[in-house]
Formats: structure tokens, C-alpha cells, sequence
């Protein structure tokens, strides 16, 4: 018999329980797929640098996991609250005809149970689909390549998201029981008869504090563009922001109402008296609630944003900046070629190479800071000191060498010209500047012209990083190099296989590594840069969506389940309109403009504050990217709308649920 009326009352209060039941299927897919990224066999197979970093992103995605499993257990409760409120004449009816309240607490255990249980099937099956597709974005940040892809269900992911939803599922259980056993039967019976009361403030004290929201806002974004994440400032500005956002959601009713009093005609016709009424009420009573989601939604599209546009971003990056396989630099004077070197030393080097280019590097007395005299430089520390070091010179056939071995453009000088190869971002306008505004190059008794107005753009050598920081190399005719003084070797490789690639690189670490840790030689390879770059940002981007979209879900949970409560507690008025003459249709547009500027509000005010703050976080991680990443945001702001519309249309059907259960017609 409880059995049976269980079924009846969840399939009776479907509409009720969507809300709970999306919440809950988002949380188990997300929860499952995060958590089965190391179900792929090609992730146990990685070199020990990416090994490092797959383990490191494992152990951040398992911490995250059971922050945010405590996350959702609150926003479940939250919402089985709203499914309490909103069954409590129910629960009048059930103690009015005598049945004990240990026999109510056994039916609406069995119901949350029955719809928990429901809503983990449907979320291992999202989680399961979804999965796949992070698990091949995961393969292809951290092993390269999606090739060993298999389609896998993972039990241990599995596993601890049963149990993880289990422990919640049995808090919900708990209080459920407790809420049961503490409830009084006038309380449930009257439980519809309570509203609230719309308190107006003085229009112009709610208008002079809108004002100042709005110049608060602007101050703080203004600074934020002006001084970006600098840690002297930052306090200031999210100061200036948060006063901005409360002062701006503790007005701007008030100040709805003054302006639709303006215009009559709009303000009377139809239900709209009513429907500003109730957005105010609404506005004013969660004020703080509205500052709360705002945040959340900013937190959200900054985070989820960021993630989004550094993950597809990087594979581009690591591609162009990495036309070698192999870079070795060594001191000219004394030393043997990086060939000879690695011969005498046993390294079998120039046999495993598929192709090579050995070339010299030489330098003067010539400063960067000598070109740059006159300019102002925007420049680190670190920087700073690179503006003191040599220039280096290369001989126009050795440069061609390099370019031939990497398919980058090779070039002609006459002469009496020179070309400058720079790339380092904080450095090229003034690269620039002097190329156009002076540009005369004296070595020895020539003086030489660029030739042309602007610097090559080329990748020499690799580097530690996928960063493009070659301050400046300058190209000159062969025989001016006669002149110079020879500096160090150059040797860019290419590798049959990356087999090949890191039995080479373990051969290199086995001889030279004390003499790398001296700064005596430098040697990278292409892999040793990939791993830790995509790595790092690998690990960063997971992290971030993975937040971000829970987040996002926690934040349309609340908004949704804040509107069916006041949806709920406002019935009676629905009820009240529908017997003075309004229609279905009137009664439902005004719910559904309620109800999508309510998940508007807080929408509007995040997305405006994102947009500057994603550009000063895309500004100090662009550097590290050759392309701008802030071109893939509309990704992120693709599934922030998809969620939006979900949750919107989930919470209009569950509002309307609530009203026509009284037969309005």
C-alpha cells in the first residue's frame, strides 16, 4: 500500500520534483564524468613529466569532487525544502486522517528515494556520454593525441559517485524526518494564507543610491581595466565592485517603480500593476540573495570562460611555437660542435636524427638596451635584466638553414642590410620603433640598413616554455660575421618518432645533466615542452570548467527554486486575479515575465562585470598563447545559455504546475 502510494505521489508531483530531479541528474553526470578521465588506458601509459601532471590532475579533480558533492548536498536540501513547503496542505490531509507521522516521514523518504534513485540512472547515463567526450580532450592535452580513445564505463567512477549521492540522499532522508516530526497540523493547514508586505523606500534616497551603484560600477571596472590583477589595487576594486552590485540590487526596484509610474499607459494595461508589484516585492525581499547569485554567476562566467578559452587554445600554440624536435645550445670557445660533443660522449645523436641544422651564433658589444635607447619600456624584473644582455647575430645562410629545417620562409639580404627575428611580445613595438625611426646598424666599418620596416617573426630555437621570447636576433650578410666574435652553437633536430625522441632526451639527461644544471649547455626537446606546458594549463583548464559549470548549476538551482517558493507563497493572489477576471493566458504571461526577468537580473549585471574582468585574466594568460584566446569564449557562453533555458523552462512549467492546480481558467 505505501509502496503504491509512493508511485502515485511522485508521478502526481513530477512537476514538483523536476527541479530536484535536474539538479540531481547534473550533479551525478558531472560528478561521474570529472572523476572517470583516468579510466583511459593511454593515460597509464604517459612519460614520467605528464605522468606527474595526470596524477596531479586525478588527486585535484578527487579534492574538488568532495567540495563540491558538499556544495550539492546543500542545494539538495535546499531544494527538498521547496518540495516540503510545497506539500504542506498535503501533509495537513495525511495527519488530519489519523496516520502517524513516522508513516508520513516512511512516504516521503520512499518518494525522495525513488526520484534520487531515478535521477542517479539518468545522471551515470549523461555522465557516461559525457565522459567520452572529456576523456578524448584529456587524451589529447596530456598524451597528444586522441588515436588510443576506447569507450570505457568506469566502475570506480561510478562507485564513489553512488556513494558519494548516497550519503547525501540519506541527509535529505534525515531531515525530511525531522522537518515531519516537528511540523504542527494548523501550521500545514494555514501554510497558504501567509504573504508578505512590499515595503517602499523614499524614490529619491532609492534613486540617489542607484546612482551611485552605477558610478561605483564604473569607478571599480575602470580601475580593474587601468591596473588589471595588481595586488595594490585589487582591494580597492573589489571593494568598489561589491558596494556597486549590493547598492545596485538594493535600489533598482524602487527605482522600477518610479519609472513605470511614469509611463501610465504601459504600467495599467493588462496585469502589469501586478507583475511590477511582484517583481519589487521579489527584489526588494532577496536583495542580498540576488547580490549572492550575481557573484556566483560572475565566479561562473570568469571561470568556466577562462577554461573553455585556454583549453582550446593551446593546441594551436603548442603546434606553431615547436617547429623542432630537438634544441641544443654550447659555448663556442673551447668546445667541440653539440655533434662531436655527443659522439665523444657516447650519445648516439646524429644517427637518430632524421634531420638537423648546425649553425654559430655570434654577438658584440651591442645592448638591447642600445636599440631601445630613448623608448619607454614596460618590462618585468627579469625582463630588465634580458634588456642588458648581447645582441645575437646570425650569418644569413645559417638562418636560412634553420628556416629550411623548421618550412619556415627563408630570406635574401643585399649587401649593406641586416633583418631583425623578434617575437617577444613586450618588446616588439619598440623593436618596431627602431626599425622605422632610426634602424642604422654600424659593425666593424659597414653600416648597415634594415631591410624592411618590420621584424621577422620566426622560431629559431625552442625555449622552456611555448612562449614567444626571442628578444631579438639580428640576420646579417656572411661576411660580416668574419667580424664578429663567435658566441655559442645552435643545433635544431628532427626525430623519426617521439620513441626515438625520449630514448635520445634519456641519453642527454644520463651525460649532460650536471653540466645543464651548471648553465655549461642547453638541451630540449619538443615532448619535454609540450608535457609541461599542456600540463600545467591542462590541469588549470579542467579545474576551471569543471568548477565553473557547477557553479553555474548551483546558481540556476537557487534561482529556480526562489521563484516556485514565490511562486508558491504568492498563490493565493494568482487565485485572487483569476476571480476578478483574469485569464489563463494573462495570468501565465505575467508569470513568465516575472519569473525571466528574476533570472535575468542577476544574468545581466555578471555577464557586463565578466566581459572586463575575463579580459584582464585573458590579458595576463594571452602572453603565454601566439593566437588570442579570447576569441573561444562563446563556447563557455553557449553552455551558460543552454543551462539557462533548461533551467528557465524547468522552473516556468514547475510555476505554472503550482497556479493551475487551483482550476484557473
Amino acid at each position: 500500500m505505501s509502496f503504491k502510494l509512493i508511485v502515485k505521489n511522485v508521478g502526481r508531483s513530477i512537476k514538483d520534483y523536476s527541479i530536484y530531479f535536474l539538479t540531481l541528474a547534473l550533479g551525478v553526470s558531472l560528478f561521474y564524468a570529472f572523476n572517470s578521465i583516468s579510466s583511459q588506458p593511454d593515460l597509464d601509459e604517459l612519460n614520467y613529466a605528464m605522468e606527474l601532471f595526470g596524477d596531479a590532475l586525478v588527486t585535484y579533480l578527487g579534492i574538488l569532487s568532495k567540495f563540491i558533492a558538499v556544495i550539492l548536498a546543500f542545494l539538495v536540501i535546499y531544494a527538498n525544502q521547496f518540495i516540503m513547503k510545497r506539500r504542506k496542505k498535503e501533509l495537513g490531509v495525511y495527519m488530519s486522517l489519523g496516520m502517524n507521522k513516522w508513516k508520513i516521514s516512511s512516504i516521503f523518504v520512499g518518494e525522495t528515494f525513488l526520484v534520487g534513485l531515478f535521477a542517479l540512472f539518468v545522471g551515470l547515463g549523461l555522465g557516461f556520454l559525457l565522459s567520452q567526450g572529456i576523456s578524448m580532450l584529456a587524451l589529447k592535452l596530456f598524451v597528444g593525441n586522441a588515436s588510443g580513445f576506447q569507450l570505457m564505463f568506469s566502475t570506480g567512477a561510478m562507485k564513489e559517485t553512488i556513494l558519494s549521492f548516497a550519503i547525501i540522499f540519506v541527509i535529505v532522508m534525515l531531515f525530511n524526518t525531522r522537518t515531519i516530526m516537528n511540523i504542527k497540523l494548523i501550521d500545514l493547514l494555514t501554510a497558504n494564507r501567509k504573504n508578505q508586505e512590499l515595503k517602499t523606500h523614499n524614490k529619491w534616497v532609492a534613486t540617489l543610491l542607484f546612482l551611485l551603484s552605477i558610478a561605483s560600477l564604473i569607478i571599480g571596472i575602470t580601475c580593474l581595466l587601468k591596473y588589471g590583477l595588481n595586488k595594490d589595487y585589487l582591494a580597492w576594486i573589489v571593494g568598489l565592485l561589491a558596494v556597486g552590485i549590493i547598492l545596485f540590487y538594493y535600489s533598482v526596484s524602487s527605482v522600477m517603480i518610479v519609472l513605470a509610474n511614469r509611463n501610465k499607459r504601459i504600467y495599467l494595461k493588462n496585469l502589469n500593476v501586478f507583475s511590477f508589484r511582484q517583481l519589487t516585492s521579489k527584489m526588494q525581499t532577496n536583495f542580498l540573495v540576488m547580490v549572492v547569485l550575481c557573484g556566483l554567476l560572475f565566479a561562473s562566467l570568469v571561470i568556466l570562460g577562462t577554461g573553455f578559452s585556454t583549453t582550446s587554445s593551446m593546441n594551436k600554440q603548442a603546434t606553431q611555437s615547436t617547429p623542432f624536435d630537438l634544441t641544443i645550445i654550447a659555448p663556442f670557445e673551447g668546445n667541440a660542435s653539440p655533434l662531436e660533443k655527443a659522439k665523444n660522449d657516447g650519445i648516439p645523436l646524429e644517427e637518430n636524427l632524421e634531420d638537423y641544422a648546425e649553425t654559430i651564433l655570434y654577438e658584440t658589444e651591442l645592448t638591447y638596451g642600445d636599440l631601445f635607447q630613448g623608448q619607454k619600456l614596460d618590462l618585468s624584473e627579469t625582463e630588465k635584466e634580458m634588456v642588458k644582455s648581447h645582441i645575437t647575430f646570425i650569418s644569413e645562410t645559417d638562418y636560412n638553414k634553420q628556416m629550411e629545417l623548421s618550412g619556415q620562409k627563408q630570406v635574401q639580404l643585399d649587401d649593406n642590410e641586416y633583418m631583425i627575428n623578434a617575437n617577444h611580445e613586450r618588446t616588439e613595438k619598440n623593436m618596431k620603433y627602431y626599425l622605422e625611426h632610426d634602424g642604422k646598424l654600424t659593425l666593424g666599418n659597414r653600416e648597415l640598413n634594415p631591410s624592411q620596416k618590420t621584424e621577422l617573426k620566426n622560431i629559431i630555437l625552442l625555449t622552456t616554455s611555448t612562449m614567444t621570447n626571442d628578444m631579438g636576433t639580428i640576420v646579417v650578410p656572411d661576411d660580416i660575421v668574419q667580424e664578429l666574435t663567435p658566441n655559442s652553437y645552435l643545433l635544431n633536430g628532427k626525430f623519426t618518432s617521439k620513441e626515438v625522441e625520449g630514448m635520445v632526451y634519456e641519453k642527454l639527461n644520463n651525460k649532460w645533466i650536471e653540466q645543464s644544471l651548471d648553465g655549461s649547455i642547453f638541451y630540449i626537446t619538443h615532448s619535454v615542452i609540450h608535457d609541461s606546458y599542456f600540463g600545467t594549463f591542462g590541469v588549470i583548464a579542467f579545474i576551471c570548467s569543471y568548477l565553473g559549470i557547477v557553479l553555474m548549476i548551483v546558481t540556476l538551482s537557487v534561482l529556480a527554486l526562489q521563484q516556485l517558493t514565490e511562486t508558491q507563497d504568492n498563490k493565493e493572489r494568482y487565485k485572487t486575479l483569476a476571480k476578478i477576471g483574469a485569464n489563463k493566458k494573462m495570468i501565465h504571461t505575467s508569470l513568465f515575465r516575472q519569473i525571466g526577468f528574476y533570472f535575468l537580473a542577476p544574468l545581466v549585471l555578471a555577464i557586463l562585470l565578466s566581459i572586463f574582468a575575463t579580459r584582464v585574466v585573458l590579458d595576463k594568460l594571452e602572453p603565454f598563447f601566439a593566437i588570442s584566446i579570447s576569441q573561444n569564449m562563446m563556447i563557455s557562453f553557449g553552455i551558460i545559455l543552454l543551462l539557462y533555458v533548461i533551467y528557465f523552462f524547468a522552473t516556468y512549467q514547475s510555476a505554472k504546475q503550482i497556479i493551475v492546480e487551483d482550476k484557473i481558467k
